[in-house]
């Protein structure tokens, strides 16, 4: 009974870290966007003011924003692995509570309560003590299981937050700068990295807790006084000296250095000077850490310094480069000497100018790479023979504003490139030709009708723009809306095709019927 009773509680323990938690999770999570839905849907049976819908879009928009920023970022991983460090703690804990209940057996009572004999603890201390072990292969099955079922990455997410912990400023890591992104009450969790020092608080905890409800009940049950007792003065001061004691030696001990036995203290920070191949090339001659390591430390090294790399994260990045490239701007910094020896507002302007450039020129997937188009030519040709008078009046106001929808085009388009990627089908929505058929199946966007149109990006800028304002840029408040408002579409590369030449088609004005026949007197 007792084995069949354990097997039970760990599939329920699976189910619940799988299944339940989650889910109550996300219900908690949505609770504030259907509380606001199920507001409005009241307000406008009864009709709702200018100002009070104002005030509900601009709570709709925190709210969705708060949505977005608690389930589609690393909080959801850390409140599980949360939830796992806290079980396997208490894990690890439960034998050393069961041979204090022994040594307290008489004085507690709580095993006489429950009818269970004192060699009978040593049984379960010892049964927890080989399950340990096992659960350890059971939480790796359901950790492997939500990586799966959620698309964590959580060994990732484990190999990044051992290398914070490793290079953390401070010995302490709860005492650094708090990460407000994340939740308050995932915020420990978050700074202490799940490191040694993660599970020596809960450890810590945990046997506090534990000892504490042994000592309160063994003075319910043997009817102790405390004020009744003449040596209870005495017991107090004495026991939190000693308190004090063992805090201060634990203090000496993990802040000393004895050279003699190689002891550096507990904790230390690793303190990097030069730089990293230096860090890594100290390490392998000392012989710090595994050879695996070591290695998949410097391949990582490699790949950082290499240009490809570099590319590949300015392409990926342009966007956000852009974006925050005007907080590292400062009046003062551009009356410097650039890097080339020119002032550097001309560096940066030249700079500027190739990261908007940065993924120009890729060729479609048909496209043949010994043909080039005279079209490419002409263009380079005018871009050479532009006029380089600077603007003014009204031509500099209409370039201004192209050129700010220009970027806020492409900063939006880059924005939501991943979900509309998601939301790739296994077949063309037009002619339900499947990926195996065609050379390639692509992603993107449909209109009102669900068919393929490269512009309907177009259509829901200015949607956006309509429902907020037409200078917001702020791409997690766009992507709220672009996932409430976009729908999708997946077309083959012969579609693709029809819709090209069909767009081609449509700018070309042929002449109709009851036209009249150019005279020759109308020709000069």
């Amino acid at each position: 009974e007792f084995s069949l009773c354990y097997l039970l509680e760990v599939g329920l323990n699976c189910v619940q870290r799988l299944f339940l938690y989650p889910f109550v999770k996300a219900v908690i999570t949505l609770s504030p966007r259907w509380k606001l839905m199920a507001a409005e849907k009241l307000g406008r049976a009864r009709g709702l003011t200018r100002e009070e819908r104002a005030d509900w879009e601009t709570k709709y928009r925190k709210v969705n924003e708060e949505i977005e920023l608690r389930m589609e970022g690393a909080e959801p991983l850390l409140d599980s692995l949360a939830f796992y460090s806290v079980e396997k703690t208490g894990s690890i804990v439960l034998p050393i509570m069961c041979f204090l209940l022994m040594l307290v057996y008489h004085e507690s009572e709580m095993g006489l309560r429950y009818n269970i004999d004192q060699h009978e603890l040593l049984y379960y201390a010892m049964f927890s003590m080989c399950m340990i072990p096992w659960m350890s292969l059971v939480d790796v099955c359901i950790l492997g299981s939500q990586e799966l079922l959620y698309g964590w990455r959580v060994y990732d997410y484990f190999s990044y937050q051992r290398w914070r912990f490793s290079n953390r400023s401070r010995k302490w890591n709860l005492t650094s700068t708090v990460d407000e992104s994340v939740s308050p009450s995932l915020q420990g969790f978050d700074l202490l990295c799940f490191s040694s020092q993660h599970y020596f608080i809960l450890s810590i905890i945990a046997l506090g807790f534990g000892t504490k409800m042994l000592g309160v009940t063994i003075c319910l049950r043997q009817r102790y006084n405390l004020l009744g007792d003449p040596v209870f003065l005495v017991i107090v001061p004495v026991v939190i000296m000693c308190c004090e004691a063992v805090a201060a030696v634990c203090k000496f001990a993990s802040n000393a250095t004895i050279d003699a036995i190689s002891w550096n203290g507990i904790w230390n920070v690793s303190q990097l000077q030069g730089a990293m191949d230096d860090v890594v090339a100290s390490r392998l001659a000392v012989g710090e850490g595994r050879q695996e390591d070591l290695e998949q430390e410097r391949q990582e090294l490699e790949a950082l310094n290499s240009d490809a790399f570099r590319h590949k994260f300015i392409e990926k990045n342009t966007p956000w480069i852009l974006q925050h490239l005007f907080d590292l701007i400062t009046p003062q910094i551009l009356e410097d000497p650039g890097p080339d020896g020119r002032p550097l507002v001309e560096y940066i302007r030249d700079t500027y100018s190739n990261l908007m450039r940065t993924g120009q020129g890729t060729r479609r997937v048909d496209e043949r790479s010994d043909i080039s188009t005279d079209a490419s030519d002409e263009d380079e040709d005018g871009r050479r023979n532009w006029d380089r008078a600077p603007l003014e009046g009204t031509n500099l106001a209409m370039a201004q504003r192209w050129l700010h929808s220009a970027r806020k085009r492409m900063q939006f388009s880059k924005s939501v490139e991943n979900l509309v990627e998601k939301k790739k089908m296994e077949h063309c929505s037009s002619c339900s030709a499947a990926w195996n058929s065609c050379e390639f199946l692509k992603a993107g966007l449909a209109n009102v009708s669900g068919e393929y149109d490269p512009y309907a990006i177009d259509d829901l800028i200015r949607q956006f723009e309509s429902s907020y304002s037409a200078e917001e840029t702020d791409l997690t408040l766009w992507k709220s809306f672009f996932r409430n408002q976009a729908r999708y579409a997946t077309i083959c590369n012969v579609c693709l095709d029809k819709v090209e030449q069909k767009a081609r088609k449509k700018n070309v004005v042929y002449p109709g019927e009851g036209v009249v026949a150019t005279r020759p007197g109308d020709i000069s």
